[in-house]
């Protein structure tokens, strides 16, 4: 199967075992790589679009916990794809004519999308004949968006979903390919619960792909779809944090 990888900038260590397995497999030949070079709105211009919809401050709780949270190792895409022998392009412009043309001249009969590109458009979603396959990491079924694992701890839940889908137009409205369902403990936080949902879900994708190339598989489609959510403002934050004190 030829495959064409969508990605940001840069690739995380989720993102980079999520690869690992992929390229390792002699059935599957990645022809390319789309990189989307588009600058990240600035910090300041994040914080004020947050502060008009009422979240500003969380904002600031998650700016404050970030300058003190572990760095997690990353790699540039340019640098990834140069070591692994993938031929990448970089853009700036990734809904454009020439963008699909260069896409569609790969030939890829799936595309597999590790960050950036925002929501995706038509214009992508039908260039390869079994579409793209994204992570949402969660139950499409009660919970689309984000933050990961936030809202089912806010709603004591007792586990959480992790879904590879094949894309359609919409949040996380897709067809699920692989899905798994974790255990949420009564010590977990947010943090640590997120964590563990990327650990143990590396290798779904490798089996999305997998699935997709036996003839025989018919996804199951959802039926009715949950809410979207967002990020909490902060008197949510809070009320979470009591939440997992008195557990």
């Amino acid at each position: 199967m030829k495959i064409a990888i969508l990605c940001g900038i840069g690739l995380d260590s989720f993102q980079q075992k999520v690869l690992q397995p992929i390229m390792d497999d002699p059935t599957i030949d990645i022809v390319g790589a789309l990189v989307d070079c588009r600058p990240r709105p600035s910090l300041k211009k994040r914080f004020l679009k947050n502060l008009k919809r009422g979240r500003g401050g969380y904002m600031i709780v998650m700016l404050f916990k970030s300058h003190f949270a572990k760095k997690q190792p990353s790699v540039s895409s340019r640098e990834f794809f140069t070591s692994h022998g993938i031929d990448y392009t970089e853009t700036q412009h990734p809904y454009t004519e020439e963008t699909a043309q260069t896409l569609h001249a790969l030939q890829p009969e799936a595309m597999v999308m590790l960050g950036g590109f925002g929501i995706v458009k038509e214009s992508l979603l039908s260039l390869a004949p079994n579409g793209i396959l994204s992570y949402h990491h969660g139950d499409m079924r009660k919970y689309r968006g984000q933050p990961v694992g936030f809202w089912e701890l806010y709603h004591n839940e007792k586990a959480m979903g992790v879904t590879v889908q094949r894309l359609s137009a919409g949040i996380d409205k897709g067809t699920p390919i692989v899905e798994m369902s974790i255990s949420i403990k009564k010590d977990d936080t947010v943090s640590t619960l997120s964590e563990r949902a990327f650990d143990c879900s590396t290798a779904m994708m490798h089996e999305a792909l997998q699935k997709i190339q036996n003839p025989e598989f018919s996804p199951t489609s959802i039926e009715k779809y949950g809410p979207i959510y967002t990020l909490p403002n902060l008197r949510q934050y809070l009320l979470l944090q009591l939440k997992l004190i008195f557990r």
